[in-house]
C-alpha cells in the first residue's frame, strides 16, 4: 500500500476532480498479476492457510463410527426381515411409510411458519492431508495451466502439497515394512501374531505421519514469508510454477455457464460468486443542441423525448450519424481504465486496508482452456493488453473476448471483489456489461488449522494414538472396498474443467457480515465510477446519453447500485438463507 507522502505526490500530480465522491484506493500489482507473497507483507493469511490444509489431517473417527453403526444396522435389519413374518414386515412397512409422509409434512409446515428465520447452511465438503495433496496435484497442477489466483499464491500451496507427497511415501515405506515384518513373523514359532505385528507396524506408520504432520502444521503457520518463498519447485509442478512466475499470469480468464433454476449465470472462473450483472444497451446517435432538446419536449414540459433512428439509418450502416465522433470499442476501454485508476480529490486522511488492481484480461470457454496453445496464449495476452486492433491478437481464438476487470483486495486477501466490464460496439449500437463476482470467506474447516497447531500434550498425544488406530481400521477397509470418486474431490469440483482453488475452499454463503457490507460497497463504487466513465466518455464523442441515463436509472431503481438497503438483510444476494439469488440479470 502506498504511504502518506506517496499518495499526497500523486495527488499533486493529478488536480482532476471526479463527479462520483469516492475514495481513491492505491494501485498495486501490474496486468493482474498478484504480488502477494513476495512484497512487504509477506504471505496473505489465504496463502498460509491453504498450506496449512496439506498438513492437516482427517478426524476419521466420528465417520468410522457413523459407518459402523450403519453396517451394524443393516445386518440387525436383514437378520430381523429373516425372522420376522412376512404379513408382520408389511405391516410395519406401511406404518413406517406414514410416519415418514407426517413427518415430510410437519417439516414443511415448520419451515411455512419460520420462513423469515435464517437457517444454519451446510458447508460443502472439502478434503484435507494426503487426499487435498493428491487433489491439488490432478486437478489444479496437472495441465500446466493452473487458473489465476485471487487473493493468494498458488506456488507455496504447490510446494506444500510437494512436503506432504514426501510424507506419504514414507508412511507408504513404513507400511510396507509393516507388512514385510508380518510375512517373516510367519516363519517363527510365534506365527498366530503375525496379523498383529501387521496392524502395530500399520498403526506405527499412521502415528508417526500424524506426528510428522503436525509439527510441519506449526511450522506453516509460524513461518515467515521468506522460508516458504525460498523452498524448492518440486519437479511434478514445475510446469505449473512456471506459468505461475509467468507475467502474464492473470491476463487470461476462463469462464462458464452455471445453469441454475434462476437462470444462467456467466461465471468467470477463480473469481468467486457472481453477482448481480448490469446490462446496459443504447443506440449511438448525435447529442441534440441544448435549445432543440428543450423545444422537443412533451406538451407539459416534463418528460423530454428522445428522437430515435429511422430503420433506414439503422439498417445503412455506413457511418455513425453527423456529429458524432468516432471511437472503437477499445478506446472506450481505454478511457474507462484511466478514470478508474484516476486519484480523487480531496484524498482523505484515513483509508482502508484495500488495494485496487485495473488492468485488461482476455476471456475464454472453459472448455477451451486446456487446448489452449502457447501461439494462442500469446495471442490472448495481446488481445488483453492492446485490444482487438493489436497484430499479434489475431492468433487469439475468434472466440475470445476483452474485459476491463477491476478488482479490490482487502481483509488480507481474504476479500475479493471484482467486476469484468465489456465493450462491444457494432451497427452503431454499443452494449456495456458489468459482471461482478465476490470471492466468499475461507470453509470452516480451512480456519481450523490455527487452533489444530496449537495441539500439544499428553491429551493430544493421546488423541493421536486413538485416531491413528482409526486410519489403521480405515486402511484395512479400504482394501476391500474402493472409495467412490465424489469421494475423492471436494463437493464443489465439478471433475473436468478448470477449477480454482480459492472458490473451492471457501463457504457456500457469504457469512461474514462485515466482509459482505465491504463487498457491497467495492462493487457499487467500481460498478458506479464504471457507468460515470463511460458517460463522460459518450458526451466528448458528442452522443446523445438521455437513453444511457434512463438505463442507469432503472439500474439505480432495482437496488443494483450505489443503494444501502435492497429489503431485509437476510435477502440480499448471496446472503445466509437469502431467496434472492445472486447473479440475476438486469
Amino acid at each position: 500500500m502506498d504511504t502518506e507522502s506517496a499518495r499526497s505526490a500523486k495527488g499533486k500530480a493529478d488536480e482532476a476532480w471526479s463527479l462520483l465522491k469516492v475514495p481513491t484506493v492505491p494501485l498495486y500489482g501490474v496486468n493482474g498479476h498478484h504480488p502477494a507473497g513476495h512484497g512487504i507483507g509477506g504471505m496473505t493469511e489465504p496463502t498460509r492457510l491453504l498450506c496449512a490444509v496439506a498438513h492437516l489431517r482427517p478426524d476419521r473417527a466420528e465417520e468410522f463410527a457413523e459407518k459402523l453403526g450403519k453396517w451394524r444396522r443393516k445386518k440387525a435389519k436383514q437378520l430381523g426381515d429373516r425372522l420376522t413374518p412376512k404379513k408382520v414386515r408389511e405391516r410395519r412397512l406401511e406404518q413406517a411409510a406414514k410416519r415418514a409422509i407426517a413427518g415430510e409434512q410437519d417439516k414443511l409446515k415448520k419451515l411455512l411458519d419460520d420462513e423469515e428465520e435464517p437457517t444454519a447452511p451446510s458447508q460443502p465438503r472439502v478434503l484435507v492431508g494426503h487426499e487435498y495433496a493428491r487433489w491439488v496435484r490432478c486437478r489444479i497442477a496437472a495441465g500446466g495451466r493452473p487458473v489465476p489466483s485471487q487473493g493468494f499464491d498458488l506456488e507455496p500451496v504447490l510446494n506444500a502439497c510437494a512436503q506432504v507427497q514426501r510424507l506419504l511415501w514414507l508412511r507408504r515405506a513404513l507400511t510396507v515394512l509393516a507388512c514385510a515384518a508380518g510375512g517373516l513373523w510367519v516363519l517363527t514359532p510365534l506365527a498366530y501374531l503375525a496379523l498383529l505385528v501387521v496392524l502395530i507396524g500399520l498403526w506405527a506408520a499412521f502415528y508417526m505421519d500424524r506426528v510428522l504432520a503436525q509439527r510441519q502444521l506449526r511450522a506453516v503457520i509460524g513461518a515467515d514469508a521468506g522460508e516458504t518463498w525460498g523452498a524448492d519447485v518440486p519437479r511434478r509442478f514445475r510446469r505449473a510454477v512456471e506459468r505461475i512466475r509467468d507475467t502474464s499470469y492473470g491476463e487470461v480468464v476462463p469462464y462458464q455457464n452455471q445453469v441454475r433454476a434462476s437462470g444462467a449465470k456467466y461465471h468467470f472462473v477463480g473469481a468467486g460468486k457472481v453477482w448481480f450483472e448490469t446490462q446496459i444497451g443504447i443506440d449511438v446517435t448525435p447529442a441534440k443542441p441544448r435549445d432543440e432538446d428543450d423545444g422537443q419536449g412533451s406538451e407539459d414540459g416534463k418528460s423530454p423525448l428522445r428522437a430515435l433512428p429511422s430503420v433506414e439509418e439503422l439498417l445503412a450502416g455506413s457511418r455513425p450519424g453527423e456529429g458524432v465522433v468516432r471511437f472503437t470499442p477499445d478506446d472506450l476501454h481505454a478511457h474507462v481504465a484511466r478514470e478508474l485508476q484516476r486519484p480523487i480529490k480531496p484524498l482523505p486522511d484515513y483509508h482502508p486496508d484495500s488495494q485496487q488492481e485495473v488492468f485488461g484480461v482476455a476471456a475464454i470457454a472453459a472448455d477451451r482452456w486446456e487446448a489452449l496453445t502457447p501461439e494462442r496464449w500469446e495471442g490472448l495476452v495481446t488481445l488483453a493488453r492492446e485490444g482487438v486492433m493489436a497484430a499479434n491478437a489475431q492468433r487469439a481464438p475468434k472466440v475470445a473476448r476483452r474485459f476491463l476487470c477491476a478488482r479490490m483486495t482487502s481483509w488480507d486477501g481474504e476479500l475479493v471483489a471484482s467486476i469484468f466490464v465489456g465493450f462491444a460496439y457494432e451497427n452503431h449500437y454499443l452494449r456495456v456489461v458489468v459482471r461482478p463476482h465476490v470471492v466468499n470467506p475461507i470453509h470452516p474447516v480451512v480456519r481450523e488449522a490455527e487452533k489444530k497447531a496449537a495441539g500439544a500434550g499428553w491429551a493430544w498425544r493421546r488423541r493421536t494414538t486413538y485416531l491413528a488406530a482409526v486410519d489403521t481400521g480405515w486402511f484395512v477397509v479400504r482394501l476391500f472396498k474402493r472409495a467412490k470418486n465424489s469421494e475423492l474431490r471436494p463437493a464443489q469440483d465439478p471433475g473436468n474443467g478448470p477449477v480454482s482453488l480459492r472458490e473451492v475452499y471457501s463457504t457456500r454463503y457469504m457469512d461474514d457480515m462485515l466482509q459482505y457490507d465491504d463487498a457491497r460497497r467495492y462493487i457499487e463504487m467500481m460498478q458506479g465510477r464504471v457507468l460515470a466513465a463511460v458517460e463522460g466518455f459518450l458526451v466528448e464523442h458528442n452522443v446523445d446519453t438521455g437513453e444511457y441515463r434512463k438505463r442507469i436509472t432503472v439500474v439505480l431503481n432495482n437496488g443494483i447500485i450505489n443503494t444501502g438497503e435492497m429489503s431485509n438483510v437476510q435477502n440480499q444476494p448471496g446472503a445466509v438463507g437469502s431467496h434472492q439469488k445472486a447473479g440475476g440479470a438486469v
